[in-house]
């Protein structure tokens, strides 16, 4: 079961063959001896699993395990020997979801090969996640030579048996009283115009879980998005409204309003319609953590039809373990405010 590993730095290097393979461990992290992690099973965080590879010649001298070994290792469970699957997945990618829950982990005993692994193994990273809530044991397996080794004990006489055990929990649901909402005013706008920043936030227990990014049907990816709009509204001190909900990635919303309307038109006329318009440049995404919506409005009307969008606004707020929390935004037009409530 030899492979030969060409090598050709210089003359009096030799080719070396891959005999064997005299050590094949799973663990959660190269570095460590922790045996057990626990996740959200959202489907989106993730646990790193790391498999190290140690090949050997016919002599038992450590050697180069070559690419095309390494890149057939595939993790499976320790139970069933089966690829991963109800709900559990393996990706070579790491996402953005890499947190570990808040959970106590089991850390097992010292490893007595442990520095023998720091000089001899190869590593082979993965990313697992959980859809569900569960627990799994999780192995791995290789090809070599057209035969298949394992690390759950099965294969080759059972040399191998090594394995990490993962916990997916259910996703955290908190009461609405755990979201903090709050409102400030931008400042400076022109005479007639005001823009507010409203600030999502989640601290349960009064500990942050930070909001990280949102979904919401209609939505573009990488763009902010105008959940509602209002011309001519005829409310107090307000004729115009929009509301923006910011990209997480953003720093500024860019807005324009009506403004600098005629001084007798606005006296006599209702819906104090102007042709002038101002831009704005609005900062958001200044609160580490926290959901930015921009609300902006103006006494003065757009030469547009009357119109106003009233429905609720669905979304999904995704915390920083890759969770979603359905929420929702009210707009009470004749209050011009956004209340938060569950989606």
């Amino acid at each position: 079961m030899a492979v030969e590993l060409g090598v050709g730095r210089t003359a009096e290097v030799m080719s070396v063959v891959l005999d064997g393979i005299s050590s094949f461990k799973v663990k959660v992290d190269a570095s460590d001896d922790t045996r057990s992690k626990t996740l959200f099973g959202n489907g989106r965080m993730q646990v790193k699993v790391q498999v190290l590879v140690t090949g050997v010649d016919s002599n038992g001298t450590p050697v180069h395990v070559p690419a095309v070994v390494m890149d057939s290792i595939e993790l499976i469970h320790y139970t069933t020997g089966k690829t991963l699957r109800a709900g559990w997945a393996a990706s070579a990618e790491q996402g953005r979801f890499t947190l570990e829950a808040p959970a106590v982990t089991t850390v097992g005993g010292g490893d007595d090969d442990a520095e023998d692994d720091v000089l001899h193994h190869q590593v082979r990273t993965f990313w697992v996640s959980s859809s569900g809530a569960g627990t799994t044991q999780i192995a791995a397996r290789l090809s070599l030579q057209g035969q298949t080794i394992t690390t759950n004990g099965t294969a080759l006489g059972g040399v191998h048996d090594s394995s990490v055990t993962l916990e997916a929990q259910p996703p955290q649901a908190y009461a609405m009283e755990q979201f903090r909402w709050h409102m400030t005013r931008r400042g400076n706008e022109e005479p007639r115009n005001r823009i507010f920043n409203y600030y999502l936030g989640l601290y349960p227990n009064g500990q942050q879980i930070k909001l990280v990014d949102w979904i919401a049907d209609g939505a573009v990816a990488e763009e902010n998005y105008k959940f509602v709009s209002a011309n001519k509204l005829y409310a107090y001190a307000t004729n115009y409204l929009s509301g923006i909900l910011a990209r997480p990635t953003a720093t500024h919303v860019q807005l324009s309003l009506p403004y600098n309307g005629d001084a007798i038109a606005f006296a006599v006329f209702r819906d104090a319609i102007t042709r002038d318009s101002k831009l704005y440049s609005v900062r958001v995404n200044d609160r580490d953590g926290e959901l930015t919506f921009v609300q902006a409005l103006s006494e003065y009307s757009r030469i547009a039809p009357e119109f106003k969008s009233d429905k609720v606004f669905q979304f999904r707020a995704i915390d920083q373990h890759g969770t979603e929390h359905k929420l929702a935004i009210r707009t009470d037009f004749a209050a011009r405010d956004f209340y938060v409530e569950r989606g």
